[in-house]
């Protein structure tokens, strides 16, 4: 997920604030092999974005615990989809344009060996 949020920012980078249609969302959320899009609670969240877009009913204090949570979450993901895409972010690295322009999170990833 991280990266398909990454692209999604990069899709409409010039927007403030970072509002995608929910169409948009709907459709990378089909394309993507992510299990998180396929669950119920997804399904009810974009229901509501659909309805009422961006907002807050009850902000949540973001405590050590739940920001440690948050990046387990992140970097696992993050993990797997290189680790599932290993091959086609190696030869983008090397041949493609703006090769050096990989987020370096991705790049440190890379450099491990499994």
């Amino acid at each position: 997920m991280p990266v398909v949020y990454h692209l999604l920012r990069r899709l409409y980078d010039r927007q403030q604030p970072f509002e995608p249609d929910w169409h948009v969302i709907e459709l990378v959320a089909e394309a993507s092999k992510d299990p998180s899009f396929r669950k119920a609670k997804f399904s009810r969240y974009l229901d509501e974005y659909r309805r009422n877009g961006v907002y807050c009913r009850r902000g949540k204090r973001l405590t050590p615990g739940r920001k440690t949570y948050y990046e387990g979450i992140r970097r696992r993901k993050t993990e797997e989809y290189i680790r599932q895409n290993r091959r086609k972010l190696l030869f983008e690295r090397r041949n493609g344009p703006g090769s050096d322009k990989l987020p370096g999170e991705i790049k440190n990833i890379l450099k491990m060996k499994r």
